[in-house]
């Protein structure tokens, strides 16, 4: 396995960020990447690291509809500038080694190691391994470390269609390791810890039933009985009132293992999904708790907790106070 999120040294010394704003270095030394188009095209390979990217994408992807004259003459003007950024010493005329074009695409041929994006997927990777191998407590500490790797939103300061697109999926996949390292928390006895935490994310994401399951787990094992099932109670609310949703097997199995006294709620859920009926069961296929608590939406965001599943592009926090897996100079949690 890679060490997680430590830049593959090379020998044209160049590593780069997306998961934040977008920047690049040189042999330590940050590169001026120049105006927001030329960064966002960037992006774009980025994204697509080792693969060809057509011309054509790269035009739709920044300027989508919007009509743009010479397009083409654009693109090939940017990936010019980025090339004499990333290889200073080319001739001028000679073929790029790192930024190159193949037919009508281009290419950034860097490796995983050589951008946070590449190294946080191969971090979650390696987590999910370890954990399979038995060893949940590197495996939690590969997850906070690839957590810990985000700046901010990811693609702060660039926009286009595709980048809009790809800034969602991202905000999702660092969301979904956001639950995975809870979990891995929470098996190791990290569940007081957890429980401030998971208050907030499921304020800031009232939809996502796993963050419920696990703060309803967290009260639980803390000798909280009453206080996960309010918890129960709010998600129940949260999904009828907004959504005409009943939760899913996975909740419902957990309240049933806490009100039957039993220690592992999780278990109970992990059966109860594998034999209960589909989470989108209309209202009144199913009777309702009695007194439903007052209407809940998501709460407004807070700005230090922005970061967390963020979807929009924000400004993020200084490189020396850079988010924890929960928020803003969090502690690593499960120590």
């Amino acid at each position: 396995m890679t060490t997680p999120l430590l830049p593959t040294t090379t020998t044209d010394g160049l590593s780069f960020e997306l998961l934040g704003e977008v920047r690049g270095w040189r042999d330590g030394i940050e590169i001026p990447l120049g105006a927001p188009r030329q960064r966002a095209l960037l992006a774009v390979l980025l994204l697509r690291a080792g693969s060809p990217v057509g011309r054509d994408h790269l035009i739709d992807g920044i300027w989508g509809d919007a009509t743009v004259a010479d397009g083409a003459n654009l693109v090939q003007a940017y990936v010019s500038k980025l090339r004499r950024l990333f290889e200073p010493a080319r001739a001028p005329r000679a073929a790029g080694g790192v930024l190159t074009r193949v037919g009508a695409s281009y290419r950034l041929s860097i490796g995983p190691g050589q951008y946070d994006l590449g190294r946080f997927e191969q971090a979650v990777a390696d987590a999910r391994a370890l954990q399979a191998a038995g060893r949940p407590e590197t495996a939690e500490r590969t997850l906070a470390a690839a957590l810990d790797s985000w700046a901010g939103p990811a693609l702060t300061g660039v926009s286009g269609p595709l980048l809009d697109v790809e800034r969602a999926r991202l905000a999702e996949l660092r969301l979904a390791a956001v639950e995975e390292h809870a979990e891995l928390a929470l098996q190791l006895g990290g569940h007081a810890r957890l429980v401030p935490h998971l208050l907030v994310l499921t304020a800031e994401h009232p939809y996502r039933e796993r963050l419920w399951a696990l703060l309803m787990v967290a009260l639980y094992r803390g000798s909280r009985q009453a206080d996960a099932l309010a918890a129960f109670q709010r998600a129940r609310h949260t999904l009828t009132e907004n959504l005409g949703l009943l939760p899913g097997p996975e909740l419902r199995g957990i309240e049933e293992a806490i009100l039957a006294g039993r220690p592992d709620p999780l278990a109970r859920a992990a059966a109860s999904v594998d034999s209960g009926p589909p989470h989108d069961s209309p209202l009144h296929d199913t009777p309702l708790h009695d007194s439903p608590l007052p209407r809940t939406g998501p709460a407004p965001r807070r700005a230090h907790l922005a970061l967390v599943g963020a979807t929009s592009a924000a400004v993020p926090a200084p490189r020396a106070a850079a988010p924890g897996p929960w928020s803003d100079g969090a502690a690593r949690l499960a120590r």
